[in-house]
């Protein structure tokens, strides 16, 4: 495990135990930055709560990554072409909830995009009841690129709740969940950038126990596979989703990107405390 930085923030002198503290972490995961920055007035309990949680993100990319060739999802790939296969709770799940997002989406949204035939989520068959998978086809692979960070940032968020951490920002690769709010202020506040300028902030999110997602070309060109020419998805520069957990938005603004502007704006408007903020 690389360790980037780690660095402790004082908001204030602190005049007594009860002070609140800024301590931020970034680690490197899932191919990108992690970060987290949480407040307590417990150094100890706060150091804590931030490496059970990035203990987890990292359990969660050893078991869903399709580059590592010993993860479960891997292993998967690999067999349920030819046959049933148990996985665990938490690969189900996540398979589980890709495949209704690929239904509300009409399939914008595919764990199987990389397949050269539409629509291949209709083609995976979950057994809830044995928590088992498999694949109608041996050419079937999942990729979970682009709900993974989302769940990941979740799953850091629900350890640092259990840590009693009121206050917090998980960020992975600009999948966020913005728990409580800094001191003094009402939120957290959130840049989108512009994707054509990296360095200008094009708008600013107010966010409290909310989650954000932005998916565009701005790290990786080219990399957010239309499912349904089997081409990269160029159309919009970036979309951003502001949704109640980091999971459906990270879903979902893959999904937006996808089906472009006119119809992203129709898709969002059928789904319940969803926001969408589209660069052109």
């Amino acid at each position: 495990m690389r360790k980037i930085s780690f660095y402790i923030l004082f908001l204030s002198l602190l005049s007594g135990c009860s002070q609140p503290v800024l301590f931020k972490e970034n680690r490197l995961l899932m191919d990108t930055f992690a970060e987290i920055s949480c407040l307590s007035p417990d150094k100890s309990n706060a150091m804590d709560a931030m490496d059970e949680a990035f203990k987890e993100m990292r359990r969660i990319e050893k078991v869903f990554s399709k580059f590592d060739k010993d993860s479960e999802l891997s292993r998967l790939n690999r067999s349920a072409g030819k046959e049933e296969v148990i996985v665990s709770p938490g690969l189900f799940g996540i398979i589980e909830r890709s495949i209704n997002y690929s239904k509300i989406s009409g399939g914008s949204f595919d764990i199987t995009a990389g397949s050269k035939t539409q629509g291949r989520y209709k083609d995976i068959l979950l057994d809830r009841g044995r928590g088992s998978v498999r694949f109608l086809s041996r050419d079937i692979k999942i990729d979970l690129g682009g709900i993974a960070k989302g769940y990941a940032v979740d799953r850091a968020r629900d350890i640092l709740s259990s840590y009693g951490i009121k206050n917090a920002l998980v960020n992975i690769g600009g999948n966020m969940f913005a728990l409580g709010s800094p001191p003094g202020r009402e939120s957290w506040r959130i840049g989108i950038r512009d994707p054509k300028d990296k360095r200008n902030i094009i708008y600013k999110l107010s966010l409290k126990d909310r989650a954000v997602s932005t998916s565009g070309d701005y790290e990786r060109p080219f990399h957010i596979i239309n499912p349904f020419t089997g081409n990269p998805a160029e159309d919009i520069g970036s979309v951003t989703i502001v949704a109640d957990s980091a999971e459906e938005a990270d879903a979902l603004s893959t999904a937006v990107f996808v089906m472009g502007i006119q119809e992203g704006l129709k898709f969002v408007k059928t789904l319940k405390d969803v926001e969408v903020y589209i660069v052109n």
